[in-house]
């Protein structure tokens, strides 16, 4: 049986967020295992890049790994990282920086959020996530939503 043309889909394969602590146990397998899609992009959004503990996870040590695929957007990073009691507020620019990452998210890339605190509930990268998440764009109707 065939299929009208008139019936046909639009399928829209979209990327995966995932976030990782550098601090979580097993965080460098974990990173490792995610980076395997070469469709991944190790987004970074610290306030800055580096970790005087562990060198493997400064910018010039993930840029060495991973090339273009790391990326280190300081629009997403916390202000207030160094003092948690003034809560979570991203730097300045950080809505473009939400659309920027929901379009690779919509072209098929996943990203992974990387950030320095042990436990995400309490980490700025979930509210990074979830604002990347409201910012995709609503399926058509017919469209596919993966």
């Amino acid at each position: 049986m065939t299929t009208p043309t008139s019936l046909t889909r639009t399928t829209t394969l979209r990327g995966t967020i995932y976030t990782l602590g550098s601090a979580q146990s097993d965080a460098a397998g974990q990173l490792d295992r995610l980076m395997r899609d070469p469709r991944a992009c190790l987004l970074d959004v610290r306030s800055q890049p580096r970790s005087r503990r562990n060198p493997q996870w400064n910018r010039a040590a993930l840029t060495a790994c991973y090339g273009r695929r790391y990326v280190w957007d300081r629009r997403l990073g916390n202000i207030h990282d160094r003092n948690p009691a003034r809560g979570i507020q991203l730097a300045e620019g950080h809505q473009d920086a939400i659309r920027e990452a929901a379009t690779l998210l919509c072209e098929g890339t996943s990203l992974v959020l990387l950030c320095a605190c042990p436990n995400e509930r309490h980490c700025h990268r979930n509210l990074v996530a979830r604002l990347i998440q409201d910012a995709l764009p609503v399926p058509k109707h017919g469209e596919v939503r993966a």
